[in-house]
């Protein structure tokens, strides 16, 4: 392991970042964009290429997040960092990833790992999501990407026992980072249940919001606040109005700040999917503030929303509500404890910046 401070100098460095994109800012982007920020201040070029996928329909937040965190770079900083949307198989993914000195790909790119090996690139992958059941031409395609990766790095156990039984060379848990959310907040001046996510099915946002109308706190004192937009946004909005649900904050798309705000603020943060989450990066944020989570005990959550968490049955209203009622009842005593005790194994997955700096610098150095 590469420790000294000029060892991890990524000076005249070219790396190629393909990253697939729905057309909406996710837990992707923000990774991306935290790893950019982080590899340009290093002296690197990063080229960052967006591919739209099935389902892309473009809402401006991804470029308008972006612009919110390059404004704070100098010019010079923001001289080596470009970005622009392409299609599959489009030309430029060829020409770019040749230009390059590493790419790095955002889940398995068959595409990527195709011109990485063509034009003898480096090529690290960083995988997101849960292998698929079955052998259907696509899921083969994706092992092939995924077997002929320089590096795999998995975000967590869950989503690495999917695609690897038997662990290979070159295979690693490396939890994705993030900027976490600094400073705090009084426990005794917290409010309330926080969601943050986007507004689709399997984020759980309609069995949180049935489930909390059948607790029906104080909405003075335990208020819910969803944190997020999506294609939900007009049904949720009329659940609520017609179930009379009091209590519920509905704040849209928020810049970063905003929601690390949201979140030192928060009693507790409620991660309710009903399917197989790959990892969960708001318990994680809300961990690293001492905000305890309620979440669903599935996929690869558990491991995120730490083992103090109050964990839910997948799917399940009455499961959801008796933690949040759980929540309600603790004494301010028992809170306390639970506050102290959601940071512990933090560090298993808030990992520094600078892996990645190392990991790219290894593998640059060996070939």
């Amino acid at each position: 392991m590469v420790k000294s401070k000029r060892a991890l100098d990524l000076s005249g460095i070219r790396i190629l970042m393909l990253a697939p994109c729905l057309g909406k800012f996710g837990g992707i982007e923000t990774f991306c964009l935290t790893l950019i920020e982080d590899l340009v201040k290093r002296g690197a070029f990063v080229k960052l290429l967006r591919k739209r996928v099935l389902g892309f329909s473009n809402d401006n937040s991804v470029e308008k997040t972006e612009m919110e965190i390059i404004d704070q770079w100098s010019s010079e900083q923001r001289s080596r960092f470009s970005s622009e949307y392409v299609n599959r198989g489009d030309a430029q993914i060829s020409e770019a990833i040749k230009d390059s000195d590493l790419a790095h790909l955002h889940n398995p790119m068959v595409e990527g790992v195709w011109f990485a090996r063509k034009h003898r690139i480096p090529c690290v992958m960083t995988i997101y999501n849960w292998r698929r059941k079955g052998f259907s031409p696509r899921i083969l395609a994706w092992e092939w990407a995924v077997r002929n990766a320089d590096r795999r790095w998995y975000i967590s156990e869950f989503v690495w026992d999917t695609w690897e039984k038997i662990r290979r060379k070159g295979s690693e848990r490396l939890p994705v980072v993030s900027q976490m959310p600094q400073g705090k907040c009084d426990i005794h001046k917290r409010k309330g249940f926080l969601f943050i996510g986007r507004f689709v099915p399997n984020k759980g946002i309609r069995l949180l919001l049935d489930a909390y109308h059948r607790v029906s706190p104080d909405p003075d004192i335990w208020p819910l606040t969803l944190v997020g937009d999506g294609p939900l946004r007009d049904e949720v909005s009329q659940l609520i109005s017609d179930k009379l649900i009091k209590g519920v904050i509905l704040t849209g798309f928020v810049s970063e700040s905003e929601r690390h705000r949201y979140t030192r603020n928060a009693k507790w943060m409620v991660t309710p999917p009903h399917t197989n989450e790959d990892l969960g990066l708001t318990p994680l944020e809300a961990r690293s503030v001492g905000v305890p989570c309620i979440a669903t005990n599935d996929g690869g959550i558990p491991e995120t929303a730490g083992k103090h968490a109050l964990f839910c049955k997948r799917g399940c209203v009455k499961s959801l509500a008796d933690r949040l009622q759980e929540a309600v009842k603790m004494c301010e005593a028992e809170y306390q404890i639970k506050v102290l005790e959601t940071k512990e194994g933090l560090q298993d997955y808030v990992r520094p910046l600078d892996e990645y700096a190392k990991n790219y610098l290894q593998l640059l150095h060996r070939n």
